[in-house]
């Protein structure tokens, strides 16, 4: 009997460990940021006593599979967070557990570089800086860059045209504004335009925004602010990735990418193409005749469209190598292209865009906290008009009257802009509590434009200087001052300093912050000769070889307050400027007069504005699962010359952004709904008469569904509306308008990532 009861015994003991080890079990979850709830990448998340462990994806979720039932310890770690230690009982079937990590003491916030040319985290970084997280980027899926960045901040406005985007900061237009990409100038078109197309948003890692004059640190045209977009940088041994939308009126956009790392080398290669067919407001337009004759129609029609036919493509080509521990160099290669289709009844031509930079830089690091960086790029824009059907053309030029007929097939060359930008800078620590930023550039500009130019090639060439230094007097004080000694072959030399400072407490960040900002005039403005009708009136512009550099005064105070989850920051400023350049009517010459031009401008330093406004931007999160994000900024800009408002700025600008966040098992839910709105923008026409775009608004909703992620594989499904509201601006073709957006379109994404860490590929 003893036997038996013993046999019986270990048959269920058996049975037991059988059924136990028969019925695998797994645990999945998010790994999220208590400050912010984002989701926190690259995690590690290990089973002390089995030792099987993973990281987390991009948005924080992991799994575990394949485990056993019992009791484990669970530790989850990141560098920037306190460690995460926990004993967790594991049931049969699959086991949800969501981890929050709190940032550790010295790793709070995102490194920002963009504000003083050092590495700060962003809340601590003495001049006021804006970011744009990839988290935010994945929120919204906007499919342009201009769309990202005025759906997540008020501050910045854009207008976009056939030549590009003109950003506009805080009142300050495109002519301000200094566009980066990875720290490295994005050369403008001729007329001030930054050709934005060129950037995929899928590319992009983050975005930093530094409002107001940095000229000390970035040369001439820093009047208004410095926007950097840095790409995303290879960090696996391999990674492919694809990233697809489409949406109506044919808007198609493709992100492909593949990166590697094999011992001290690693590449990257981009390829992304965009395209549209366009859309029309209204098929009717202004009669420039009515004027004169009254009883001729006050609207025509028209087949213009204030968005025309276009697709573009960029290919991008990195490549690093690691030569030692201290020594690293880099190469970038891109080549954009882009055509611009017109209607055919509306014009009988088309735009062809090119644009390719070559880029070499490198960093030697000299010790511990002391290195030097060096770059040099060379770009090369061109603009092209292309003709598919016979068409006759003229031309004033200083040599006077030129026709030229142009067949099926021709392409003539509107200008050719070419740039090179040479840098080298030095950060040293050599006494205690200050760091010194020490650098030096060289760039050159060249412009060579057929019948659009005084002379055949314009060139200018400006050679910088500058020095910094970041001082800590105590652990709650940081101040950055410096200065820029430039020197240009056209106008001479002139100094830029700067002086920022931030006082840091427990909850509160108070910045202050005086720079002085400076453009040099372009060689357009410089050298420009070009004729065109505009309002019925058939026009000369003219630069002007003595023009000086437009200068400004800016000065800022900000005050942030940061607890828990919740956060707002306040921003008030002034940025005075003076000299600007303006077209001013003169006396046409009686030989243009006779060759049919009836008014003449020509550029001249002659007026004087300021704007002043504010910023207030807030988020709070709730319950780990809802986000809300709000902004609003105002600015005053105003021509104190003229007494009258500056052109295309909008005083009033809000956000609204409102993130819900919810994960089962494998399948993740992110929906996002955005607003923006903007007031009406003042016009003064080149006939004196003044002009309005209309205010409006747009609500967008974006929904993300993670349906495979795990160690290696992630796809995304993005589905959403865009302008809820069915808002059109469609007053007449020629009208300045509010907003191109078309009205309510649906739209869709597919984004596929393989990654590849371990060393056995």
């Amino acid at each position: 009997m003893k036997k038996l009861v013993f046999i019986i015994a270990l048959l269920h003991l058996y049975l037991c460990v059988f059924i136990t080890h028969g019925q695998e079990t797994s645990i999945f979850g998010i790994v999220l940021c208590t400050t912010n709830n984002e989701g926190v990448n690259d995690a590690y998340v290990i089973l002390d006593s089995i030792n099987i462990h993973t990281n987390t994806q991009a948005d924080g979720s992991f799994i575990l599979p394949k485990l056993n039932p019992g009791k484990y310890i669970l530790r989850v770690s990141h560098i920037n967070y306190n460690e995460f230690v926990q004993q967790v009982k594991i049931r049969p079937g699959d086991n949800k557990i969501d981890i929050t990590l709190i940032p550790s003491e010295h790793h709070l916030l995102p490194v920002v570089v963009t504000a003083t040319g050092t590495k700060y985290r962003i809340n601590e970084v003495p001049v006021q800086t804006e970011i744009i997280t990839r988290n935010e980027l994945d929120k919204i899926a906007a499919k342009s860059i201009e769309e990202a960045i005025t759906n997540i901040t008020s501050s910045i406005d854009f207008i976009s045209s056939s030549m590009g985007t003109n950003i506009k900061i805080n009142g300050m237009g495109g002519d301000y504004v200094v566009v980066l990409v990875n720290g490295k100038r994005l050369v403008k078109a001729s007329g001030g335009y930054a050709e934005l197309d060129k950037i995929n948003p899928d590319n992009v890692e983050q975005i930093e925004i530094v409002k107001g004059a940095t000229s000390t640190l970035y040369g001439s045209d820093a009047i208004g602010g410095v926007i950097n977009i840095i790409t995303k940088k290879t960090t696996n041994k391999i990674s492919l990735s694809n990233n697809t939308r489409i949406g109506a009126y044919a808007d198609f956009k493709q992100n492909n990418s593949i990166s590697f790392i094999k011992g001290s080398f690693n590449s990257k290669t981009t390829f992304s193409y965009k395209q549209t067919d366009g859309w029309q407001l209204n098929n009717m337009k202004y009669n420039s005749k009515w004027k004169d004759n009254h009883n001729l129609p006050y609207l025509v029609t028209t087949y213009d469209m204030p968005v025309n036919k276009k697709h573009n493509y960029t290919i991008n080509q990195d490549f690093g190598y690691k030569l030692s521990q201290k020594n690293s160099i880099n190469t970038n290669f891109s080549w954009f292209e882009k055509r611009l289709f017109f209607p055919f009844r509306g014009r009988n031509y088309n735009n062809y865009y090119n644009d390719i930079s070559i880029t070499a830089s490198g960093k030697y690091q000299i010790n511990n906290t002391d290195y030097i960086e060096y770059n040099s790029t060379w770009y090369n824009y061109k603009y092209y008009t292309e003709y598919p059907n016979k068409y006759n053309e003229s031309y004033i030029t200083p040599d006077g009257l030129v026709r030229k007929t142009y067949y099926p097939g021709d392409r003539f060359k509107n200008y050719e802009q070419k740039s090179s930008i040479s840098q080298v800078k030095v950060i040293t620590k050599p006494i205690p509590k200050h760091t010194f930023n020490v650098g030096a550039e060289v760039m050159a500009d060249f412009l060579r434009a057929q019948y659009r130019l005084f002379i055949n090639n314009a060139q200018a060439i400006t050679y910088s200087l500058y020095v910094q230094d970041d001082y800590k007097p105590i652990n709650k004080v940081d101040i950055v001052g410096g200065v820029r000694f430039i020197y240009h072959n056209k106008f001479g030399f002139i100094a830029t300093p700067n002086l920022s400072a931030i006082l840091k407490q427990q909850k509160f960040n108070w910045r202050i912050n005086y720079s002085y900002g400076f453009k040099s005039p372009t060689l357009k403005e410089l050298y420009y000769y070009y004729e065109s009708e505009r309002m019925g009136i058939h026009s000369l512009y003219l630069g002007n070889e003595n023009l000086q550099p437009q200068k400004s005064n800016y000065i800022s105070f900000s005050s942030e307050f940061k607890q828990n989850k919740f956060n707002v920051n306040i921003m008030t400023y002034l940025n005075r400027l003076y000299d600007m350049i303006e077209y001013k009517t003169i006396e046409t010459s009686y030989e243009h007069a006779w060759r049919g031009i009836e008014e003449t401008n020509k550029q001249f330093n002659i007026s004087n504005a300021r704007n002043i406004g504010f910023d207030i931007h807030s988020s709070i999160s709730i319950l780990n699962s809802f986000n809300f994000a709000l902004g609003y900024s105002y600015v005053d800009a105003k021509n104190i010359t003229e007494n009258i408002r500056l052109n295309g700025i909008s005083a009033h600008s809000a956000i609204c952004n409102t993130t819900y966040k919810k994960s089962w098992k494998n399948y993740r839910l992110v929906i996002t709904l955005s607003g923006t709105y903007k007031s009406d923008k003042f016009y003064l026409e080149d006939d004196l008469e003044k002009t309005y775009a209309e205010p409006y608004q747009l609500w967008n909703i974006t929904t993300t569904h993670q349906i495979l992620s795990n160690e290696q594989y992630n796809c995304k499904i993005i589905l959403g509306i865009d302008n809820l509201l069915d808002f059109v601006d469609n007053r007449p073709y020629g009208s300045h308008y509010g907003t191109l957006n078309p009205g309510r379109t649906l739209f869709a994404g597919l984004n596929f990532n393989f990654i590849k860490k371990n060393d056995n590929f």
